[in-house]
Formats: structure tokens, C-alpha cells, sequence
């Protein structure tokens, strides 16, 4: 999984879903910038989400290049959503 890597940003986010036969899409490159509130960022992955209503997804949420959970926090793990 890679997601490109912006000058001058601090967090980026990418997306992918479970397809029907079971298999997952390719990542989706689908916001990067700077962090100005975890609430923002929230409300970008609820909208992401919100794409793919009847699909189980994975959100990557990389601040600062390391892979965070919902509220910020550096876990390493993508988020699952279903």
C-alpha cells in the first residue's frame, strides 16, 4: 500500500473495499494535507465511507507518516469499517 507522499502535508488518507467476489480493491489515494483537527479528519472518513455504504473498508490514516486510529492515535493499524 502506498500513498503518495505531498511536500508540506502531515496526513494523507486512502481507502479500499471488499469487492463482491470477496477479493479488496486497489487503494485510492483520497485526501492528504495539513492536520488541523482530528474532528476535520473524521468527518473526511465518514464522507469516505459513506461511498461504499453496503461494503467492508479499510481507511489508511497516516499522520506524520505513521498509521493512526480514529482518534489520532498511533496504532500501525488500518481502520475497519463494515
Amino acid at each position: 500500500m502506498k500513498v503518495k507522499q505531498v511536500p508540506n502535508t502531515d496526513y494523507s488518507l486512502a481507502i479500499r473495499y471488499k469487492k463482491r467476489d470477496g477479493q479488496w480493491s486497489e487503494w485510492k489515494d483520497k485526501g492528504y494535507g495539513q492536520f488541523l483537527s482530528i474532528d476535520i479528519v473524521q468527518s473526511q472518513i465518514r464522507l469516505l465511507a459513506s461511498i461504499y455504504p453496503s461494503h467492508e473498508k479499510q481507511i489508511e490514516f497516516k499522520w506524520n507518516g505513521k498509521l493512526c486510529d480514529w482518534f489520532g492515535n498511533e496504532t500501525g493499524k488500518l481502520i475497519e469499517l463494515k
